[in-house]
């Protein structure tokens, strides 16, 4: 049987539509029937995560979350990818059976980070950063050597930004020049996109070639969309995935 990826996106809706875009840059087959098959499950109403959290209304956005997981079952999906890593500090409150088909984008940056052994600016909402969704993660005793925070100031910036740039739809040129300026700042070469809405700057960087690229984006959008098949196939577990940033 064919397998299916669920994707709980609209959070935000463009970042889990160039999500999806992406997907079949990587892997249109010559025969369209053998493409992959996903159903994108886009919900822009969810509250936002940030300020939910903030005010300590997990209950409420967990059974959001669960109700809207338990569609993507009914309609037969293999794996499923959360488009929103904040909303993943709510994964050790989920269902057992709900929490086995995710494909945990958190753990993916993580691992990649720890393999790379290079540094990165982390690049989150400022409500990721305050869960601390990634130092909660398996292995982050590994990767945290490499990985530098923006100071507050820098996380402020950039938490407004992504919701008054990125998910507003403007131009993502801006924003790639800030993104270059905090790498010249902090002296790295590398980002972590830790906000799925970052997933807009890598699909522009990948269709315009990478012109005039100051910095590299560590994406695990980017890196399930190159390596679908290996990620999806129900035998296979996302931490056993052998993958190699491009």
């Amino acid at each position: 049987m064919k397998p299916v990826l669920g994707v709980l996106g609209g959070l935000g809706p463009l970042a889990s539509a160039d999500f999806l875009s992406s997907i079949y840059d990587y892997n249109l087959t010559d025969v369209e029937q053998h493409s992959p098959s996903v159903i994108l499950y886009s919900d822009p109403t969810f509250p936002d995560r940030t300020e939910t959290f903030r005010a300590g209304r997990d209950r409420e956005l967990l059974a959001v979350t669960q109700a809207a997981l338990d569609q993507l079952c009914g309609m037969g999906v293999t794996k499923i990818v959360m488009s929103c890593i904040t909303l993943h500090h709510l994964v050790p409150q989920l269902r057992a059976d709900l929490r086995g088909k995710l494909i945990s984008l958190p753990e993916i940056i993580v691992s990649r980070v720890s393999e790379t052994k290079q540094k990165h600016l982390l690049i989150t909402s400022s409500g990721t950063r305050s869960t601390r969704i990634f130092e909660n993660q398996p292995g982050w005793a590994d990767a945290a050597p490499y990985t530098i925070w923006p100071d507050e100031a820098d996380q402020q910036l950039i938490h407004e930004r992504i919701y008054r740039e990125i998910k507003a739809n403007a131009p993502v040129e801006p924003f790639i020049s800030l993104l270059e300026h905090l790498c010249a700042k902090y002296e790295v070469t590398s980002v972590v996109a830790g906000c799925t809405d970052i997933h807009r700057v890598t699909r522009h960087l990948y269709l315009n070639g990478g012109k005039q690229r100051k910095f590299s984006v560590l994406d695990p959008l980017q890196i399930i969309a190159q390596h679908y098949r290996k990620f999806v196939d129900e035998q296979v577990q996302y931490s056993r995935v052998a993958v190699r940033q491009q």
